[in-house]
């Protein structure tokens, strides 16, 4: 192998001793241009390189930025959602009759007795219940309706259900059923007035009577069912 080499090398001497000045400067220029050709070539392609990776820092810098900007966002949806499931849970733990009670306990007026003496009352000792009913959600209602062939593990989880009841006040004063509205709707408890039916019972604005239908969304487990 290498006498093959030496003969190669030594025929491409001789074919450049037979080759004059002129021939000798045709070839070694074409070998510089080849060379330099391909310095020329290394470099596009490096420098193409170069500028695409510059250009993916660019983009990720731009993401990076656009993650920063976001991160505040989305930690206080996060803290919402987990703020509106601590509600769910916390009203879960105590119905809704016994809620809108604790609230009209906290709501007192004052009045005549018969004899002409001023007395205090609270809206606790007024207050009537009736129609309480509880219904999915209509945000989960749908899932349940697209979930024929989920687990019974899935079934069975939380649902978020709708509770509703009517309190009925009879001969209490306007004043004290806006206080209670206004205790109502600031309850921290996801509660809320759905409808209000007030109507004056007598000549004075301390006789009125009012059925305020209330609704509170609260957790709820749903029933294995096919």
């Amino acid at each position: 192998m290498v006498a093959i080499i030496a003969m190669k090398f030594g025929r491409i001497g001789a074919m450049f001793e037979r080759m004059s000045d002129r021939e000798r400067q045709i070839v070694f220029g074409g070998i510089a241009m080849v060379t330099l050709a391909g310095l020329v070539l290394g470099s596009v392609l490096v420098s193409r390189r170069v500028s695409a990776l510059e250009e993916e820092v660019t983009t990720n810098e731009a993401s990076l930025h656009e993650i920063t900007e976001l991160a505040p966002l989305y930690l206080a949806r996060v803290a919402e959602e987990k703020a509106v499931e601590q509600q769910l849970d916390r009203a879960s733990k105590e119905s809704l009759q016994a809620t809108v009670l604790g609230i009209a306990k906290t709501v007192s007026f004052e009045r005549k007795d018969p004899d002409g003496n001023p007395t205090t009352e609270k809206l606790s000792d007024t207050i009537k219940f009736s129609n309480a009913t509880e219904i999915l959600a209509e945000l989960t209602h749908k899932q349940k309706k697209g979930a024929k062939h989920t687990s019974k593990k899935q079934k069975s989880g939380k649902q978020v259900f709708l509770s509703s009841i009517d309190a009925v006040f009879q001969g209490v004063p306007d004043e004290a059923l806006m206080r209670f509205l206004a205790k109502l709707e600031t309850h921290p408890d996801p509660m809320f007035g759905l409808t209000l039916d007030i109507s004056r019972t007598g000549t004075s604005r301390d006789q009125f009577q009012a059925t305020i239908k209330i609704g509170q969304f609260r957790f709820g487990n749903m029933e294995d069912s096919e």
